[in-house]
């Protein structure tokens, strides 16, 4: 480890715990803007396409800029870059305690807080591998992984109890002092020696990697809302196909350009945005195939839960937080425990239990769940192993990425790290949004031509492009505003009841395969013990 100090631990743990600070109110921020719904509505007179516009604002700004965050660190200093990140996140959540409407809200505060995130955790990540080595690296990262999930389960807690005393501002007013605190202590973390030459920045590179990650991130967020190829509602066609998937592959082969460009450059410079290491190491791709993995079960797993039990069972954002506690305490103990338990660890062994634990936690979640109830006991077991999952998964992959690169683009690895979070979990939410509306829409045309309806709503129910996941009494008032006959809806309601159901689970068989394909790319991974107490 590189910071001295006549207290070693204090030396490890004080600079640690600022760090990881950061990322709780990165993860917290947006815990809390997803249980803002219904205060946002009331107070800002939001619609409901402007609140999800405002959900998925942080995760297409962030996750677009990530990479040149990642790089810039190497540029200006990590410290200086995450302090920047850190006042632009503050900044940010200023704009939402101040914001007199819906639209500031979103194209200010929601906005400013992705470019802060984008500073911000590559810089977390750049600092923890420049400052610690060995297993206290591993021990840092598993510690990384657990404040996240604290966040999880606290944030829908604390947020939520704000939310319902005191408002939706006085939430974003305690990120606000969190961050005040991170910015003054921030002080008390050391910039890390400089590794190798100098990194100049590669603006080429930061347009082409911008623009392909907006358009690959952007797509898969829209693939909910407009379909996957069948359109929902998209605003044009192409082909008379939804044009998200379209929007996907022009990102792709933008990024494509763009790592032809990086190839030129780092001949001519030595640096580059995506070094030649990151794609040409089998054991640092599957490390950032698992760091996506972490956000996509966090993302799906939890999406099916949660919409289930606050839309079907009526759960508040305090009760839905409590729910989820057992699964963030699986998370938290296995992320931190592995490396501080574990001095000779089999990492494809590890991750291969992880996700398997992963598969295992949705198929019993599923289990749990009924037309109008759920089984606590097997929601509660399954969310354990998804959260016992992710944490054996936050435990290896980081170091994975990081063991596997020269020091210098070791460093900069936190920006493509956390690009690849964000696009698991945009890609996790779309997938399995798209699974459940997909789904239910086909069960409940296929389940009404058996049910005794009037013509006029058996012909409304056939030509509805999507029929979205609602709970019964803002379903009834959807049919009622679509022209359905009153005296359809008790029969109409019995059948949505038992699809919706029936889709939830669906929701968690898709998370449970898509698993499995993430399981296929293990075999990348070390076979040979890994000693963390070296360094």
């Amino acid at each position: 480890m590189t910071t001295h100090s006549s207290s070693p631990q204090v030396a490890f743990w004080l600079p640690l715990a600022v760090l990881c600070l950061a990322q709780f109110i990165a993860s917290a921020d947006n815990v809390t803007l997803s249980i803002a719904t219904h205060a946002l509505m009331n107070d800002l007179g939001a619609s409901m396409s402007q609140v999800s516009t405002a959900n998925t604002m942080y995760p297409l700004v962030a996750g677009t800029f990530m990479i040149a965050g990642g790089m810039l660190g190497g540029v200006i200093g990590w410290r200086r870059n995450f302090r920047l990140g850190c006042a632009i996140y503050l900044l940010a959540e200023l704009c939402a305690i101040l914001s007199p409407s819906i639209d500031v809200f979103i194209w200010v505060a929601r906005i400013l807080a992705g470019i802060g995130g984008s500073f911000m955790i590559p810089s977390v990540f750049g600092l923890i591998t420049g400052l610690y080595r060995g297993r206290q690296q591993a021990m840092a990262f598993g510690a990384l992984g657990a404040a996240s999930g604290v966040s999880f389960a606290l944030g829908p807690i604390v947020c939520g109890a704000l939310l319902d005393t005191l408002g939706w501002r006085w939430a974003f007013g305690a990120m606000s002092l969190l961050l005040i605190g991170v910015l003054s202590c921030s002080l008390l973390i050391k910039e890390p020696e400089q590794s190798g030459q100098a990194i100049r920045f590669d603006f080429p590179g930061f347009i082409l990697a911008t623009l392909g990650l907006f358009l690959v991130i952007f797509g898969i967020l829209q693939i909910s809302s407009w379909g996957l190829l069948t359109p929902f509602n998209p605003p044009f066609t192409l082909f008379s196909l939804s044009p998200a998937l379209f929007l996907v592959a022009v990102g792709g082969l933008v990024l494509f350009l763009m790592l032809r460009w990086e190839r030129i450059r780092e001949r001519r410079t030595g640096s580059a945005m995506v070094p030649r290491a990151f794609l040409h190491t089998p054991q640092v791709r599957a490390g950032l195939y698992l760091t996506a993995y972490i956000f996509f079960a966090y993302s799906s797993g939890i999406f099916c839960v949660v919409s289930f039990s606050q839309l079907v069972i009526g759960l508040n954002a305090i009760e839905t937080g409590w729910l989820i506690v057992p699964f963030a305490l699986c998370l938290a103990s296995c992320s931190l425990g592995l490396p501080i338990i574990l001095h000779k660890r089999n990492p494809r062994k590890e991750c291969r239990i992880g996700l398997c634990a992963g598969i295992l936690g949705a198929l019993v979640t599923a289990a749990g769940i009924n037309e109008h109830i759920f089984s606590l006991a097997l929601i509660t077991l399954g969310l354990c192993f998804i959260g016992a999952s992710m944490g054996i998964i936050a435990a290896n992959a980081p170091f994975l990425v990081t063991s596997g690169l020269p020091e210098k683009e070791s460093r900069q690895s936190g920006g493509i790290q956390a690009a690849a979070r964000d696009i698991g979990q945009a890609l996790g939410v779309a997938l399995v949004s798209m699974v459940m509306l997909t789904t239910l829409t086909l069960s409940m045309k296929n389940q009404t031509q058996d049910v005794p309806l009037s013509s006029q709503t058996r012909q409304i129910m056939q030509h509805l492009a999507v029929i979205p996941y609602l709970g019964d009494t803002t379903f009834n008032a959807f049919m009622v505003q679509t022209g359905v006959k009153s005296q359809d809806l008790p029969a109409l309601n019995h059948v949505y009841q038992r699809s919706r159901a029936k889709v939830t689970r669906s929701g968690l068989w898709a998370m449970a395969i898509f698993t499995l394909l993430f399981l296929a790319g293990t075999k990348n991974i070390p076979t040979g013990k890994r000693n963390d107490s070296e360094g």
